[in-house]
């Protein structure tokens, strides 16, 4: 009996040695081959950002007397993605130990913000999330919290750019409330899990959060800020939900009444509003959440972006969409043909809008010099001739620069959600003074969409270039606005190249080259001098 007690212990303790030696090695291994992390979606418009891991830098372990390590080094990589999901698990537990209750609020402390736009289509999807909203917090048998469509709340050109309305919100909610959380009409909310991720916030503190993203280099749009290292600086993914807490919207507040704001133009408004809440190091920083998702990636997701292409019935058919390319003699050799050769085929109503007759492409001369900066004599010419067009009543109109990819199948679906009875002017958004009574404009190298009855308004209005190189989008903004009709924005449409790693920039090696824009429906292709485009005898389309 004691010999075998004997052999008992000694096999009991060469198994915790054993044991040791593994976790030791674990730990070495894990050191030597640490994963690096990255986020590698930072973009204009609508980029995202998502943690991804790349293959640890573990390949010298391959010899077999290294074979333990290296799979404890796979096993260590491994682990490191499931970091997001422990720290969702540790704020549950802390939640369920009653930790986290003295930050505990109800729905009554949220004021919902949509970030709604007043066109028909945009305005009932709105609604729909507002009711979405009202009805989960009905099931939970809290108090109605308070939701708010954004095109309701000011009538003044510029609300969208949320800054000039947060002294409404100090004033009317900081008694009652501890945030204020801004969604897109496309965000999907689980209310449950959105209390369970605010509560762990003390709201008595200034909070900025959301989903982060940042810049892999240095762009224009945000005018080359942090160009020594873009990757520091974070901003929220809008489609994700953002959320202020009440002090920090109180201390903007003062700052907004103690200096105007500054900036001329508005170009990529989420980094923008990350800036100002920053305040060069004087305001909080992003605060990433996890819970705040785009795709519905796991459980712990409170938010989710439902679709960046609206689907709302049929397609609208090709011979309802005129597609117009400005361009100009000096182009016609090394432009035209990478529209002939990707997207033309898709259009099937297009003319090519020049200042010199070439009938091989063919081009329309309009009478219009050419001129090197703006081109607001030639784009309302091209109005002019579209509307003037008796017998024709195509519904749409589509003005592209010559050096704009677009994907006209996906035009014909985002275009099934609009009426063309309405004025429709739509495109991607920017501003110009919206801080001092400007406008908004739909920026024209992104491309830009006109109901006709937008342009019959526009026309009838007199409205004019004040010169032909004047800037036309930004004159069409100056004009619609006085007109009271609004510009609705897409993401969908870009002036500036994205550069999102998930949007695939590679043609196939099949019968024929396929440019695929992602998400997009247009981009510019100045992408192509980094993602060259491959054609065949048969051509190269785009999806």
């Amino acid at each position: 009996m004691a010999r075998r007690r004997r052999r008992r212990e000694e096999g009991s303790r060469q198994r915790r040695v054993s044991r040791g030696g593994r976790a030791a090695a674990a730990a070495a291994a894990a050191q030597l081959c640490s994963p690096r992390v990255s986020h590698p979606r930072a973009q204009v418009g609508r980029a995202a950002s998502a943690a991804g891991m790349r293959p640890p830098a573990c390949w010298w372990l391959l010899a077999p007397p290294a074979l333990l390590a290296l799979l404890t080094c796979s096993l260590a990589f491994g682990l490191a993605s499931e970091d997001t999901k422990k720290e969702v698990k540790q704020s549950q537990d802390l939640e369920e130990s009653g930790i986290s209750r003295k930050n505990d609020i109800d729905l009554k402390g949220i004021v919902f913000v949509i970030q709604s736009q007043s066109n028909s289509f945009h305005a009932k999807r709105a609604e729909q999330l507002k009711k979405s909203i009202l009805k989960q917090a009905a099931d939970l048998t809290q108090e109605l919290p308070s939701v708010l469509l954004l095109h309701q709340l000011a009538k003044q050109e510029g609300a969208w750019t949320i800054l000039p309305l947060l002294p409404h919100f100090s004033v009317t909610y900081s008694r009652n409330s501890s945030w204020i959380f801004f969604c897109e009409e496309e965000t999907r909310i689980q209310i449950p899990k959105l209390l369970e991720t605010l509560r762990r916030y003390d709201p008595s503190k200034e909070w900025f959060l959301g989903k982060a993203l940042h810049d892999e280099e240095a762009t224009i749009i945000h005018h080359y800020a942090f160009s020594e290292n873009p990757t520091v600086f974070k901003y929220p993914d809008f489609a994700a939900g953002w959320a202020l807490s009440i002090p920090l919207v109180n201390k903007l507040t003062k700052r907004l009444k103690s200096e105007s704001l500054k900036s001329d133009f508005t170009i990529d408004l989420k980094h923008e509003i990350a800036l100002y809440i920053w305040d060069k190091g004087g305001g909080p920083p992003l605060t990433p959440v996890p819970e705040f998702c785009t795709d519905d990636v796991d459980f712990y997701c409170a938010t989710t972006f439902h679709s960046f292409l609206p689907l709302c019935g049929k397609p609208v058919k090709k011979k309802d969409i005129f597609v117009a390319v400005k361009t100009c003699k000096k182009f016609h050799g090394d432009r035209i043909p990478i529209v002939k050769q990707t997207w033309e085929s898709q259009a099937s109503l297009i003319e090519y809008y020049s200042d010199y007759t070439e009938n091989s492409i063919p081009t329309v001369d309009l009478g219009i010099p050419n001129t090197d900066r703006g081109h607001c004599g030639k784009t309302f010419a091209i109005l002019e001739r579209f509307l003037n067009r008796s017998q024709d009543k195509t519904a749409w109109l589509v003005i592209v620069d010559d050096d704009t990819l677009i994907s006209i199948s996906r035009l014909q679906h985002l275009l099934s959600c609009y009426d063309s009875g309405e004025p429709v002017f739509l495109g991607e958004r920017y501003g110009y003074g919206l801080g001092t009574g400007g406008y908004s404009y739909i920026t024209g190298g992104g491309g830009m969409v006109f109901s006709r009855e937008a342009i019959r308004r526009l026309l009838a209005s007199k409205c004019r270039c004040y010169s032909n190189d004047a800037p036309d989008d930004m004159v069409l903004g100056m004009c619609f606005s006085g007109l009271g009709i609004p510009v609705t924005h897409s993401p969908l449409f870009h002036q500036e190249s994205p550069r999102d790693k998930t949007m695939e920039h590679r043609s196939k090696s099949s019968a024929f080259g396929i440019l695929r824009l992602g998400r997009w429906i247009t981009l510019r292709t100045t992408f192509l001098i980094k993602f060259p485009y491959r054609s065949t005898n048969t051509g190269t389309s785009i999806q």
